[in-house]
């Protein structure tokens, strides 16, 4: 997930929001002003705005509170985090690796939830002092639906659904039994999915009710549910089919690089070199290895800024691809991979020169030819 705004660090760990979040920010503002803080039959005001805005920020913290105990957790147990990103649905705590037993799986799973449930006694007990100190209006409002929000979000985490909190727990429980990491991943991404089409057809169904316009949001949380499993699965799959493979297996002949001050149009005139690979190695004018350009990246430009645009400005800078050797394990460059969002690698070799390049179709390649059914 990419971070629109960077906000800043928590314990060395970038926090940042997605554009996204300005969507559900104004929502629930919006609903907390205009529907659920205002007494019945009473006109909304610029209080209860006020209000709003305030248990929206109060929420966005919680939220913040539930991923920064997964990273908390994960880091305790020797497992790095790259940073945490709040967006639409939600927050991800993307993680560096992945736990090495299933009691770790689960204590970083449940961390979450906890979190929430915490937040909601804590909230629950302040609403209480503060009614039995005979406070009201806006200030109980706003508590009572903070511990309220806290709760319901702890319980949702809990499905047993991946990429949930509770699909997570669920993996961590098959894996301990079958001690099988992989099948258990696939297993619980199989549940995520079935629960992410079950929230579709319920939001289908809202829609013909009352509710209305509001059935589109289950729609979009299940369609994100269904995709994320997906995702995972294949991760799963491939981590299985590839675990007794090396990178120099798998990797590709990078193709010839090109230096990153020349043009998209310069280089898109003399295409051949190019036309059957997905990544292209970008060097600065001494040839030292500055990022990668991939297809897609170079799609991406519209055909009036390809002649202003050079190709080092679109490729992806090489501090942020993921590298490895000819002889490491696959399965541990493929983790690196997927934790930078499916970014293709390099492969050096020990004297630091580039020899391969690994993308995702690559693996997909490898793992059709290495496949083992799971049950």
């Amino acid at each position: 997930m990419n971070q629109t705004l960077r906000l800043g660090r928590i314990k060395g760990i970038p926090v940042g929001v997605n554009w996204s979040v300005v969507v559900i920010f104004v929502l629930i503002t919006w609903e907390l002003a205009a529907i659920e803080l205002p007494p019945s039959g009473t006109s909304t005001n610029a209080s209860y705005w006020a209000a709003g805005l305030i248990a929206s920020l109060f929420f966005f913290g919680s939220l913040l509170a539930h991923e920064l105990s997964h990273a908390v957790v994960a880091e305790h147990h020797g497992i790095g985090v790259d940073s945490i990103t709040l967006w639409l649905f939600g927050g991800v705590a993307q993680l560096q690796g992945e736990a090495l037993t299933p009691g770790v799986d689960f204590r970083i799973a449940a961390a979450g939830p906890a979190t929430s449930l915490l937040l909601a006694g804590a909230i629950g007990g302040l609403e209480a002092v503060a009614v039995s100190a005979g406070v009201h209006g806006l200030l109980v409002g706003i508590l009572s639906w903070l511990w309220r929000i806290n709760f319901l979000l702890a319980v949702f985490n809990l499905i047993p659904a991946a990429p949930l909190d509770g699909g997570r727990i669920l993996r961590a429980g098959l894996w301990a039994w079958n001690h099988d990491h992989d099948r258990s991943s696939i297993l619980a991404a199989r549940a995520g999915r079935a629960f992410g089409y079950l929230l579709m057809a319920a939001g289908a169904v809202l829609i013909f009710t009352p509710v209305g316009i509001f059935g589109l949001w289950p729609i979009g949380l299940g369609w994100f549910l269904v995709s994320a499993a997906r995702a995972e699965e294949r991760w799963a799959r491939e981590r299985r089919d590839v675990a007794a493979i090396t990178v120099g297996q798998v990797m590709m002949r990078p193709a010839p690089a090109v230096v990153g001050g020349l043009t998209v149009s310069e280089m898109l005139a003399n295409w051949g070199p190019w036309c059957r690979t997905e990544v292209v190695p970008v060097t600065d004018p001494s040839g030292t290895l500055t990022g990668l350009l991939s297809v897609q990246r170079l799609g991406h430009v519209p055909a009036p800024a390809h002649s202003m645009t050079s190709v080092g400005d679109i490729a992806q800078p090489i501090a942020t691809v993921p590298v490895s050797r000819p002889d490491a394990p696959m399965v541990d460059l493929l983790q690196k991979m997927a934790s930078a969002g499916g970014s293709p690698a390099v492969v050096l070799d020990p004297g630091g020169r580039l020899v391969g390049v690994v993308t995702l179709a690559d693996v997909d390649r490898a793992a059709r030819r290495a496949h083992r059914p799971v049950a």
